[in-house]
């Protein structure tokens, strides 16, 4: 089975890649200002990593919670995803600097303007909500012992969520509500139809979720022996350490005894 966990990994980075590189470049190459750049596509491949991992690391936490799964996902494996997390974070980080950078050094007015727009016009609370959300945020997990703390993982995963939303929105609102006509320039207001869609896209999502739990098992079997095993070793070490201190801690109460007689 490790074999095929190869092949499969072998097949579906690239898939990754390409995935999300041609949807990026479905952006760039258009002619709107904030679209047309060239960094989209490593831009959104980093970005779907950082996402990803902090969808999945929402998920686990509460299934680990629920099903009682605290040896088989240990907090080893969470501190790792969270070192991902950092290293994705600033990727992701560094790219929306480079995009103000360039929206700078192009000298193309309608490029420069986007991006002035977007961090102080109508909709600047929602550029540094993501800017918030998606690097600064996570740049906490640098300390190891909140690394190692479930709660606060968990807190920080739901507001990379929200951030990776948020960046959505930036990229596709703020460059299409003020174009190059300013008759043209509007508001944008979600429909009552955009909303339940919305929404239901949280429903059918969870739906999925909870059916793919309830029937498939949630852990690969295959994987289950030496997970528990480390989780095992984990909770008895401590066991053991006070087991092995006990001779000593009688041993010395025994020599203060006889001294006292």
């Amino acid at each position: 089975y490790e074999t095929v966990y190869m092949l499969l990994a072998a097949l579906a980075t690239p898939l990754v890649l390409s995935v999300h590189s041609i949807v990026s470049m479905d952006f760039a190459t258009s002619v709107i200002p904030g679209w047309h750049t060239t960094i989209f596509p490593p831009y959104f491949v980093a970005g779907a990593v950082f996402s990803g991992f902090a969808m999945v690391l929402t998920l686990m936490l509460i299934a680990r919670k629920v099903m009682n799964y605290t040896e088989y996902i240990t907090i080893d494996h969470i501190e790792k995803m969270c070192k991902v997390i950092i290293v994705t974070s600033g990727i992701v980080g560094i790219a929306y600097a480079t995009e103000m950078f360039m929206a700078w050094y192009s000298v193309n007015e309608y490029e420069r303007f986007t991006f002035i727009n977007r961090a102080m016009g109508p909709y600047a609370w929602a550029y540094w909500t993501m800017v918030t959300c998606n690097v600064f945020i996570s740049q906490l997990f640098w300390f190891k012992k909140l690394r190692r703390t479930v709660w606060f993982v968990f807190v920080v995963s739901i507001f990379i969520n929200i951030g990776m939303w948020f960046e959505r929105f930036v990229i596709i609102v703020t460059s299409l509500h003020r174009d190059f006509l300013p008759s043209s320039w509007a508001m944008y207001t979600p429909t009552v139809i955009e909303i339940a869609t919305f929404a239901g896209t949280f429903g059918l999502f969870f739906t999925a979720f909870l059916l793919f739990a309830r029937f498939v098992p949630f852990i690969a079997i295959s994987e289950v022996k030496g997970v528990l095993s480390e989780g095992r070793h984990t909770q008895e070490w401590p066991q053991k350490k006070s087991s092995l201190q006990q001779p000593a801690v009688v041993e010395q109460e025994a020599v203060v005894e006889e001294t006292g007689r």
